[in-house]
């Protein structure tokens, strides 16, 4: 998913999304391998015609098929499951990438939810980020309801607001650092999840990173390709820290923000050494 967001950073202008109406309803399965997604109920045993959302391998067969479909498209579209990205650098190309897609899914009879389709817009929202020519932040709803989540009372809650915060930790400088006390509480083996406890320390550290997702933008940029890309780094006992930039006309633009937490055989490492 990192690579696709940072595909459609590389300099493109105008983006459509495209939606496939209840798109794993529109592939039939082979006959012969119905009896395979068969269930049974109350009023008898049926089988599956069309390919079910439920089943284990649907939605790997899914992508497959749809990246069959749209081959000859690779250069200028992205596939994920039921959504399709087009991205071009001029409103003149993507009219002809959007034509191009658009006949490779009449072809296999392919139907669009037209409700859920967006064409040619310079901002778009995918995988849940909000991405221009020049710049990814975060959809806003998305930081908004992890804003508004109630402080965890159990492991389940700690680790629903940690897998919600994680896919946006390149946005936050020492997100590591600050969640620490919560994963140190939150990284159990299943035998050892009755000793989960929620004390003054995770406490300040869902706090603090309640506030850094709310108290300014989250943004970066993407790479300008004509200018150098900086690495700026730093260590301590507990964990490093790293941050992707470019220096523009005297104006910093951040690419990226990396932190980790250090194992207990790795703070024994030199600095040059991890």
């Amino acid at each position: 998913m990192e690579l696709a967001l940072k595909t459609l950073g590389a300099g493109y202008h105008f983006f459509s999304k495209l939606d496939l109406k209840s798109g794993f309803w529109q592939f039939p399965i082979n006959a012969k391998d119905r009896f395979k997604a068969a269930f049974i109920t109350p009023f008898g045993l049926y089988e599956w015609n069309v390919l079910p959302q439920g089943l284990r391998n649907a939605p790997p067969s899914f992508q497959r098929i749809m990246n069959k479909v749209l081959s000859s498209c690779i250069d200028f579209s992205l596939v994920y499951l039921d959504d399709i990205i087009i991205f071009s650098r001029t409103y003149r190309e993507h009219l002809l990438h959007l034509e191009k897609v658009l006949n490779g899914l009449k072809l296999h009879n392919l139907t669009l939810n037209s409700m859920k389709c967006q064409i040619a817009q310079q901002t778009i929202a995918y995988l849940g980020h909000a991405i221009s020519s020049k710049t990814i932040t975060p959809l806003p709803e998305k930081i908004k309801s992890i804003a508004l989540l109630p402080e965890p009372k159990s492991l389940a809650q700690a680790n629903r607001f940690i897998g919600g915060l994680s896919w946006y930790r390149k946005f936050i400088p020492q997100f590591a650092s600050i969640v620490a006390p919560i994963h140190a509480v939150t990284n159990l083996s299943k035998s050892q999840r009755y000793k989960f406890k929620w004390g003054d320390d995770q406490s300040k550290s869902f706090y603090d990173l309640k506030n850094v997702l709310t108290s300014r933008p989250l943004m970066l940029d993407f790479p300008d390709d004509t200018q150098p890309i900086l690495l700026s780094t730093n260590d301590s006992k507990a964990g490093l820290g790293g941050i992707l930039y470019q220096e523009i006309n005297d104006v910093i633009r951040i690419l990226y923000y990396h932190s980790k937490l250090l194992s207990s055989s790795q703070k024994r490492f030199h600095p040059i050494e991890l």
